[in-house]
């Protein structure tokens, strides 16, 4: 191998012995899923501007999903409950997934 990539290898292995003799530790704290009622996901949908069948389409759940969870039949949960938490914080996320034409997918993708 070149002489670059043999320093680059041995800069990592003192890293990791470095890191193995310090035994550094992390502690790492993970925001709790928040728990959504029916309200605040009826509210965060109306947010968005977005229907019970665009919502779902965008969450990959079914309409009577977010039907259910609005009229309190059912409650979301684990990651249907983290992904209305990133919604929440960040409305951004929505860009990502909605687009206005679907022919501009298929464009996009070759």
């Amino acid at each position: 191998m070149s002489e670059f990539f043999d320093e680059i290898m041995a800069s990592i292995d003192e890293t990791r012995e470095a890191a193995r003799k310090k035994e550094l530790k992390a502690k790492i704290f993970i925001k709790p899923v928040k728990k959504y009622d029916a309200e605040s996901v009826r509210k965060l949908r109306m947010s968005l501007n977005m229907t019970q069948t665009m919502f779902a389409g965008m969450l990959g759940v079914s309409q009577k999903t977010v039907e259910a969870w609005e009229s309190g039949r059912n409650i979301p949960m684990g990651p249907a409950s983290r992904v209305l938490d990133l919604l929440s914080e960040d409305r951004t996320v929505v860009d990502r997934f909605v687009i206005s034409d679907p022919g501009f997918e298929k464009i996009n993708d070759g």
